[in-house]
């Protein structure tokens, strides 16, 4: 009966749906429809229930509605059933096909993304169309949709989506005016490239990435980390080209959400492995990298967790990101132990002697916490401390002996566990705490901590009275002990034999011998005890020589990464692999993803890493034999007789290329074979200028050379000069970084001559070691693989450090890049010329030989100072017959200071420098790697110096009344009476973006140090706080009760400083959520016009005729009155001076420290307005405007005028504000609406050159004044090509 029921029930309940499905009203219809899915979520099975034949139709028929609530339901339950119901689900067919061209744009998508969600074959063969016309859409949305719908469809039908031509369709879409569309497109394509990796379905190309970096700004989240996961994958050009994508992903570290974040972290990890490390840029973006680092751990504890695991990474790959964030990863109370734990590692990982004193407190504190594992880590991480740190391992056993003291179990056998570490790393040096151990032997039941304290006892058995005794104790329970303890016991008792022989009972001995041998069925423990006794009895000495074999220590990380795991893990931040520290190979069943590395190009702290390459020894010598006429004997290591190889007083036999091996093309080298080797030619006018050469001669200190000059001594070391650069352009010091000059690549072998294999390359020097970087390139048609290289003898007897690295196969038309670290440990062979170097590369399609010529800089070494006196000495007893001189023309007016550091960074150094008839004089010395001496006289007679105008554009303000440059130079702001500010590239006129949010005149205006921030004041006494990409107004503060004159960020750009007409200087945390000033200093008595920052300092000028310095750090206030009404300060870059401007129309140079007037700069007009002024980037010129529309210049230290340069005929308006480029000398100035970009350049007149001289003997003389002194340049500054 309850059967019967139940069957009239459904057959009831079928009936009434039907009906509600086929109802005219839109509202039951909706109703019935809803009921069908509340069955289908809550698990019922819908179609046995309800029959399918009968209802199943009725539902798909409520497809035919204009409805989108109810078409998105009867879509959800086709989604659900259309696979087990294939026959009816191709019933839905025309109706999705009608979807797809309905004007409603929302209809349309609904319609392509339910059918690529439909897994069924039959409903895939009618989606190509649909999804065609979708991808072609005028609505983005849909675009956007479809773009998605292509990646279902691959993983349905890769084969279809090929034949269709949808792939092409998605790559178009990249180039989408909609960000979303694109930000889909990436996904999808992302996804088919990560599922089909034998295809190459995502081309990244320079076009792309611009493409797709301009879409980044206006994506959502998830899309940005779409595109950033992209970009990722995506392997540069050169280093120019990796920087400028840094560049433009850094704002992306600013962003809320955390996995954009990361994403862009990854994106900078990777592309800085192709910037020179020591470059300033890098330096930068790892003080970016920093701040969202940290602000992640704000977050809750799962993502504070995630975040810390990345950390650990990016920790292991660049500790000086977080070098200076220690007090972050202290642990909090509250804190789980999961990320405790984590904490901890990272801790350790950034301990360094600055702050090991902190990290020890926290340490000790946490050793006393209640978590028993968060303890156990603390103190194994006060012994990782120790072995790190060695200046701190006294303090770390100091603290570990401290908490053995608590006589808490777990606390002390950790402590035993670490202590073994510290001894193994600093062997004899603290067994004093040995008795204190020994005291706590019975309180061990931990294997690790039993193991450890029995290893002590038989390493330092001749220091403990009863050690047989103590080990004895341990043998007793030997069968129960744990392998790890068994096998310390028996190695243990074997040492107290060896060292104590006549005090160890031979009972002992054969007592564990027997025990381990035939009581014991561990294999390891038996035959390390069948070893044992076998030494013991045929040969104790050997025994001896094997048991009681000197150590070696203990590394300090032992748990880092694997450097190649650690690389692609990097690649890997943001996602599960970062947080497992496994490749997702290892955790991703059914899939086999392609693996990622860093690029080619590693930090010069690791050059290479491993592989297979050809062996150093003279057997596997594979270079050609020479012919009889062209060998030469190979020099010994005395110094003395390689001053032969120099050989500046006689020629050398010239090659004969024709001789050479048919793979050597002489065209390659830049550099054509001299008959005598020379030191001082185009290697130093690289270094130093574009178009310089030098000729100097070459010496040792201990023995003087004698003979003759060859008048051929032009043509290799003479190249110093050249190749450092010391030139402008783009050899200039402002634009080479802080490295030493690397040549660019030359082709070293042409593909026509490596059967498609073409290699570059250059050499330098990086870190103390000479590093061969290299370019291969395979052109051919087949791929290359069993790559390996090897040097010939060579005058300086460089040979491989390492094998050669590279990624093979090294597939047609691809390129691959490596860097070869170089020893001068092998035998020498003086080669001709003398730095000539032949190289052998095999790989598996033949042999090839090449020669290139090594860049003389790379063989000096960082030791190459001489003592003065020595020098001197050294200079006087050089025969006369050994100088030459040659001069350098146009060194691109480059100061003296620039030259001796364009040189030091080249191992070049100075030894004295003085100043003889007006001419700076620098006597220097080189060492190269044979240790032979250069001596060097290097004479600067100052030439003339025009600045220019470079361009004017107007800048659309009214009045400008502020015009500032950015942190590098590459933009500018400008603020005016149309209560805007803009931002500018200077360079090209173009104005970027135009920021609002001020109601009256603004005033003054500053960026912040990573360029993401603007602040601003103005007439309308508020002060605001700017997003630069968004432009958002991220705070506005009321500030002030009158006008806001001036405003700056302090260096880290969490505060804002600004002064006003209201005589206070404000404060304010931008980090706060506070709107009230952290601060208020109204120590002045009238309008406080301007202010300026220094280190810790804040500097104020005020019409109250005084200038006020407030130290910070010490809470001191000092005031100096001047006397005038003053309108701007401005601090030197060395901060050892200001600078300020007074309605008297003068100028004032104070000295900081003492408030010392230095000097007064008179001749410029300045009686009504606030005029600003600055100084260059030398400081030897300060730079003013004035109210008779001049720019005027003055020598510092003379106070001499050098300039009054007009910036219009006829043009008296006031030029109020002005900024010096912070790297470049270029000024910008502005002039009412106008902006006026200066730039100083070389004047090529033929009576006005700046000439350097380099002369290799003349006699030192002394000179009474050392100090370094202005050179006697006096710039002229023109307008156009007309001189003022």
């Amino acid at each position: 009966m309850t059967s019967m029921y139940d069957a009239e029930a459904k057959k009831g309940e079928i009936y009434e749906l039907k009906a509600e499905l086929n109802s005219d009203k839109r509202d039951r219809k909706k109703e019935a429809v809803k009921k069908v899915i509340a069955s289908m979520t809550v698990g019922k099975d819908v179609r046995s229930i309800l029959f399918p034949s009968q209802l199943f139709p009725d539902v798909v028929n409520c497809m035919q509605t204009d409805n989108l609530e109810l078409k998105k339901l009867v879509y959800l339950y086709l989604m659900n059933y259309a696979k087990t119901q294939p026959d009816m689900a191709i019933l839905a067919v025309n109706t999705f096909a009608k979807d797809c061209n309905d004007p409603n744009p929302l209809i349309r998508a609904l319609a392509v993304r339910t059918m690529g969600c439909i897994r069924v074959d039959k409903i895939t063969e009618h989606l190509c169309e649909p999804l065609r016309k979708c991808l072609k859409d005028e609505d983005p949305y849909v675009r956007k949709t479809a773009a998605v719908c292509v990646a279902k469809l691959h993983d349905i039908n890769q084969q279809l989506v090929e034949d269709q031509g949808f792939l092409d369709m998605l790559r178009d879409l990249i180039s989408d005016s909609n960000p979303m569309v694109v930000a889909n497109a990436v996904a999808a394509l992302s996804e088919i490239a990560e599922a089909s990796p034998q295809i190459k379905v995502f081309d990244l190309n320079t076009p792309t990435i611009n493409k797709l970096l301009t879409a980044l700004n206006e994506c959502t989240e998830w899309g940005q980390i779409f595109i950033l996961d992209a970009i990722s994958n995506y392997s540069p050009r050169d280093e120019k080209e990796a920087q400028s994508i840094c560049e433009r992903v850094t704002p992306r570290l600013a962003h809320a959400n955390s996995a954009v974040v990361l994403s862009a972290v990854k994106v900078l990890m990777k592309f800085l492995e192709l910037i020179d490390q020591s470059s300033e840029f890098v330096q930068n973006t790892h003080r970016k990298l920093a701040p969202p680092l940290v602000t992640l751990l704000s977050a809750e504890p799962e993502l504070q967790y995630v975040a810390l695991r990345n950390i650990n990474l990016i920790v292991q790959k660049r500790a000086d990101i977080l070098k200076n964030e220690m007090k972050v990863f202290f642990v909090k109370y509250n804190d789980p132990v999961y990320v405790k734990l984590e904490k901890l590692d990272i801790m350790i990982r950034l301990t360094n002697a600055s702050n090991i004193a902190q990290v020890l407190a926290e340490l000790k504190e946490y050793s006393t916490e209640v978590d028993v594992d968060f303890v156990r880590k603390s103190v194994r991480a006060i012994g990782r401390c120790a072995i790190k740190v060695e200046s701190a391992a006294e303090r770390c056993v100091s603290t570990l002996i401290d908490l053995i003291q608590t006589k808490v179990n777990y606390v002390v056998q950790e402590a035993i566990v670490v202590i073994k570490d510290i001894f193994r790393k600093y062997p004899n040096k603290y067994e004093s705490i040995i008795a204190t151990l020994c005291e706590n032997l019975d309180s061990l039941d931990e294997p690790e901590a039993r193991a450890s304290m029995i290893w002590i006892i038989g390493e330092y058995a001749e220091r403990i009275d009863n050690a047989d005794e103590l080990l004895e104790s341990f043998l007793d329970g030997f069968k129960d002990e744990n392998n790890q303890v068994q096998l310390q016991l028996l190695t243990a008792i074997v040492k107290l034999f060896l060292k104590k022989p006549s005090e160890t009972p031979q009972e002992l001995v054969t007592r564990v011998l027997t025990l381990v041998t035939q009581d014991s069925d561990n294999p390891d423990l038996r035959d390390r005890g069948y070893i044992y006794w076998r030494l013991l009895s045929t040969d104790p000495k050997a025994a001896k020589e094997v048991v009681l074999a000197e150590k070696p220590l203990i590394s300090e990380e032992t748990d880092l990464l694997e450097p190649t795991l650690l690389d692609e893990l990097i690649c890997h931040i943001g996602s599960l692999a970062s947080v497992y520290h496994k490749p997702p190979n290892a955790f991703v069943e059914g899939r086999q993803t392609k693996k990622k590395n860093l690029p080619l190009r590693s930090s010069d702290a690791n050059y290479m890493g491993t592989g297979a390459g050809m062996g150093d020894d003279d057997d596997n010598d594979i270079m050609p034999p020479k012919p009889a006429q062209q060998q030469t004997t190979v020099i010994t290591n005395n110094t003395d007789l390689l001053i032969g190889d120099f050989d500046i007083l006689g020629s050398i036999p010239t090659m004969n290329t024709a001789t050479q091996s048919n793979h050597y093309n002489p065209s390659t080298s830049q550099h054509a074979p001299s008959s005598v080797p020379n030191l001082l030619d185009d290697e130093l006018s690289s270094i130093l200028g574009t178009d310089l050469y030098t000729h100097p001669s070459t010496t040792q200190v201990t023995s003087p050379i004698m003979g003759n000059i060859s008048n051929t001594t032009t043509e290799l070391l003479g190249q110093l000069f050249g190749d450092l650069q010391l030139g402008g352009g783009m050899g200039s010091l402002s634009s080479s970084g802080a490295g030493a000059y690397v040549p660019p690549k030359e082709v070293w072998l042409s593909a026509h001559k490596g059967k498609g294999l073409e290699v570059s390359g250059t050499f330098s020097r990086r870190l103390g070691h000479i590093v061969m970087d290299m370019t291969f390139e395979n052109k051919a048609l087949q791929p290359m693989s069993d790559f390996a290289l090897q040097l010939n003898r060579n005058s300086f007897g460089l040979t491989p450090a390492n094998p050669l690295q590279i990624t093979t196969p090294l597939f047609p038309n691809q390129t691959s890049s490596t860097q070869l670290q170089l020893n001068t440990n092998a035998q020498i062979l003086k080669m001709d010329p003398l730095t000539n170097l032949q190289v052998a590369i095999k790989n598996n399609i033949d042999f090839f030989f090449f020669a290139c010529i090594v860049p003389i800089q790379v063989y000096f070494t960082d030791d190459g100072e001489m003592d003065k006196m020595q020098f001197v000495q050294a200079w006087q007893n050089i025969p006369e017959n050994s100088e030459i001189k040659h001069q350098i023309q146009n060194t691109h007016s480059l100061s003296i200071d620039d030259i001796q550091t364009k040189l030091r960074l080249n191992n070049i150094h100075t030894i004295t420098r003085t100043t003889i008839e007006q001419n700076e004089m620098l006597y220097q010395t080189m060492k190269l790697t044979n240790g032979i001496w250069i001596l060097c006289e290097l004479k600067i007679t100052p030439g003339n110096k025009i600045i220019s105008l470079e361009r004017q554009f107007s800048g659309a303000h009214g009045a400008i009344r502020c015009i500032r440059y950015n942190i590098d130079g590459n933009y500018c702001l400008t603020s005016g009476s149309d209560r805007t500010i803009k931002l500018w590239k200077p360079d090209s006129n173009l104005s970027i973006k135009t920021y609002t949010g001020h109601s009256q005149d603004v005033l003054d205006i500053q960026s912040s140090f990573d360029n993401s921030r603007i602040c601003s004041g103005g007439m309308d006494k508020r002060v605001l706080y700017i997003d630069v990409v968004s432009g958002k107004i991220m705070k506005k503060f009321h500030a002030h009760a009158g006008r806001v004159h001036s405003v700056k960020f302090n260096e880290e750009a969490t505060v804002i400083i600004s002064a006003s007409i209201d005589g206070t200087v404000k404060l304010w945390d931008v980090k706060s959520r506070d709107y009230e000033p952290v601060q208020i200093l109204d120590d002045a008595k009238d309008s406080v016009t301007s202010l300026c920052l220094g280190n810790n300092e804040i500097l104020t000028s005020s019409l109250d005729q005084r200038i006020r310095i407030y130290d910070i750090r010490y809470g001191k206030l000092y005031q100096d009155y001047i006397g005038h009404n003053l309108t701007f300060i401005s601090l030197s870059h060395d901060q050892q001076c200001f600078l300020i401007s007074t309605l008297s129309s003068q100028l004032l140079l104070f000295d900081k420290v003492n408030g010392k007037l230095l000097q007064t700069y008179h001749d410029y007009k300045n009686n009504e307005y606030m005029i600003e002024n600055s100084f260059s980037n030398d400081d030897q010129y300060v730079y003013s405007g004035s109210e008779n529309g001049r720019l005027i210049c003055w020598n510092l230290l003379t106070a001499k005028q050098v300039f009054s340069l007009e910036h219009e005929k006829d043009n008296k308006k006031s030029v109020n504000t002005l900024a010096h480029h912070p790297k470049e000398n270029k000024i910008i100035t502005a002039q009412e609406g106008m902006i006026y970009v200066w730039k100083e350049k070389e004047n090529n007149d033929d009576d006005v050159n700046e000439e350097a001289f380099v002369e290799q003997k003349q006699t030192v003389r002394e000179n009474s004044d050392l100090k370094k002194k202005l050179l006697n340049s006096v710039p002229t500054f023109v307008r156009g090509n007309h001189a003022e």
